[in-house]
């Protein structure tokens, strides 16, 4: 299989002219620079460099070995020709300082602001005073001036403050504390040069707030460790990002920080996602699925697998829609704790009767035993005391719209007897029961004046950045752009075209992408860095399990719309004829979700328990992953 990331070069330990001639060499095939540091080693000048093979929309240039008047006149004469500087390293070797910079036409060029010959206070004053003037830092390189002391050069461009943190004078310790407390808050190092400060290493950072990478850094590397970090690192994925060389009093070997970043899947990961996937779709006759996962808060899996139907060419894509099937329930129970925050809603009102959240608009009069003590929370907690059995409710009756099927649950026979008693006083008893939640959608819209679709976006789906998920159809015909077909193997019964799916709105009748369950579950997760849309009170109790028993007296694993384990994780798995979903947030800070276009009834619940092992076991196998993006939506 071939890599999915691009060709690499790094050189090293190179005279001018030598560097010269390689860089001609690797131009020639296609490589283009991403970083570029000169050095002095024992008074000798050296140039190294991090060269990608990949096509590139601008035109690059490398500034070599520069006075600082010289390097000064760059920004005259290269920015009003539409070159912006990208890196900036510099070095001393007795003559003066030299500077190396990397130039690009990379679009429009913003106002940049260059500066060197700044001792640790100048560049912090400076930076503050620019800050002022809404410019931040982008990129720094230490030198040591004639008199030993460290001297900084540095770029800055236009910036909000808040998009920043830039520290210096930090031991190794010290990085590597601020790198745990500002990487998982959205910050990713962006630039790091070392320096001697009575000698030994100090290390100044700049952190950039965007799209975060999984990256590593490591600092004091002789160039043979350097070497082998970087052959270690690039087997698991990381690629070289910047690279700075810097001496310390007294030590004849040059120094290194580096950072290595994730981008990508290697291709050997890859293959072992395929190889996992494959006998779980082939053993039970899947023709697609898509997976996706994220760890604190940042995605590192979005992929597609198979086809989006039986017979088609056409690959699954992280794009694609699956209906979710009662990993609906989850987003109900959402949206219910979002109503409760408000105060328009609390877990003990009841639905059904006078005064009622739905008063009495269903059914007749008056309501059978019972029926008038269901609270919300009951309804959450499936604890209603009604029953699934010997038929769901949710799949009979197909021709009655919601408030009919509800006005049919509270009806009455002829001969005056309740159409669905109770078989449980409510709260007692746990029995999972999708009406309930089907009732839940039209408390939802009782008191927000809203259809339960639009309540949910306005509640949950817009708060998280969500744009892609919807509520489905029931026919083929009804299938919205970039959703797959669905498939039910003999044995199931009810195919996946032969029921009202679009009644099943608020326990079952979501659509969704992999990547959109995983955005959804990250902010209802209570873990910092990405915006939770519940307070921590809403989550602690939502995440509570019942106190009721299931009818053979058994405590359950069920909270408010979510399986909750012993060890802290939540869960909801879901199915519906030709599909099977499954989400998983962890309590370690994991979380994913994985849906597919095929159900096996006859082994469906091998297919939940295989499903779940495979995901599991694809977190502990793949340890280092790429950061796609960072889901920050808008609480």
């Amino acid at each position: 299989m071939a890599e999915l990331n691009p060709a690499l070069r790094v050189l090293r330990g190179l005279s001018l002219a030598e560097h010269e001639a390689e860089s001609t060499l690797l131009r020639a095939q296609g490589f283009h620079p991403l970083d570029v540091t000169t050095y002095a080693q024992n008074g000798v000048e050296l140039h190294a460099s991090i060269w990608e093979q990949s096509p590139v929309p601008y035109i690059w240039r490398i500034l070599p070995a520069l006075t600082g008047d010289a390097y000064s006149a760059l920004f005259n004469d290269l920015l009003p020709q539409g070159f912006m500087p990208l890196t900036v390293s510099a070095y001393d070797v007795g003559e003066g300082p030299r500077f190396t910079s990397l130039w690009a036409t990379a679009g429009p060029v913003p106002p940049i602001i260059g500066r060197h010959g700044l001792d640790v206070f100048e560049f912090q004053a400076v930076t503050n005073e620019l800050a002022g003037n809404g410019f931040l830092p982008y990129d720094v390189a230490a030198y040591l001036s004639p008199d030993g002391r460290p001297s900084f050069a540095a770029l800055w461009r236009p910036g909000a403050p808040a998009e920043r943190l830039v520290e210096h004078n930090m031991s190794e310790g010290l990085l590597d504390l601020r790198r745990r407390d500002w990487e998982p808050a959205g910050y990713v190092l962006t630039a790091l040069t070392g320096y001697d400060v009575f000698h030994e290493a100090r290390y100044t950072g700049i952190w950039q707030r965007g799209d975060v990478v999984n990256s590593e850094v490591r600092v004091g590397l002789s160039f043979g460790d350097l070497q082998m970090q970087h052959d270690g690192l690039l087997s698991r994925g990381f690629r070289p990002a910047r690279m700075r060389a810097y001496t310390l009093l007294g030590d004849p070997l040059t120094r290194c920080a580096g950072i290595w970043r994730k981008t990508y899947l290697t291709a050997s990961e890859v293959a072992l996602l395929d190889d996992m996937m494959k006998p779980f779709m082939v053993k039970y006759q899947v023709p697609g699925a898509a997976v996706a996962r994220a760890e604190r808060g940042r995605l590192g899996l979005s992929r597609g697998f198979g086809v989006v139907a039986q017979g088609s060419t056409d690959p699954v894509r992280p794009t694609s829609l699956f209906r979710m099937a009662s990993l609906s329930k989850p987003l109900t129970a959402v949206a219910v704790f979002r109503l409760i925050e408000s105060g328009q809603l609390a877990l003990g009102d009841l639905v059904f009767g006078p005064g009622a959240r739905l008063g009495t608009t269903f059914g007749t009069q008056p309501y059978p035993g019972g029926v008038p003590g269901i609270t919300v929370q009951h309804l959450l907690e499936h604890t209603s005391g009604w029953v699934n059995s010997p038929n769901d409710p949710m799949f009979n009756h197909l021709t009655l719209s919601q408030h009919q099927l509800i006005d049919w649950m509270l009806g009455r026979r002829p001969d005056g007897s309740p159409n669905a008693p109770l078989a449980h006083t409510p709260g007692q008893t746990y029995e999972y029961l999708n009406f309930g939640y089907c009732v839940l959608g039209r408390v939802i819209e009782a008191v927000t004046g809203q259809t339960y679709e639009q309540a949910v976006r306005e509640l949950v789906l817009q708060p998280c950045g969500i744009t892609d998920m919807f509520l489905a159809g029931d026919t083929l015909g009804d299938r919205r752009p970039g959703e797959v077909v669905y498939t039910e193997h003999p044995g199931g019964g009810v195919g996946p075209y032969d029921f009202r799916a679009s009644r099943m709105d608020a326990h079952g009748g979501w659509l969704a992408t992999a990547e959109a369950l995983v955005r959804f579950l990250v902010h209802v997760d209570g873990f910092p860095g990405v915006g939770n849309i519940l307070s921590p009170g809403s989550l602690a109790t939502m995440f509570t399990r019942t106190t009721a028993h299931d009818p053979t007296g058994k405590p359950v694993t069920y909270a408010k719309g979510w399986q909750i384990s012993d060890e802290g994780n939540r869960w909801h798995n879901g199915d519906l004829p030709g599909s099977v979903a499954l989400m998983v947030s962890t309590a370690d800070d994991r979380c994913w979700a994985v849906l597919v276009n095929a159900r096996d009834l006859s082994r469906l619940g091998e297919m939940h328990k295989e499903l779940d092992d495979l995901m599991w076991l694809l977190g502990n196998v793949i340890t280092d992953w790429p950061v796609l993006s960072t889901f920050r939506g808008n609480p």
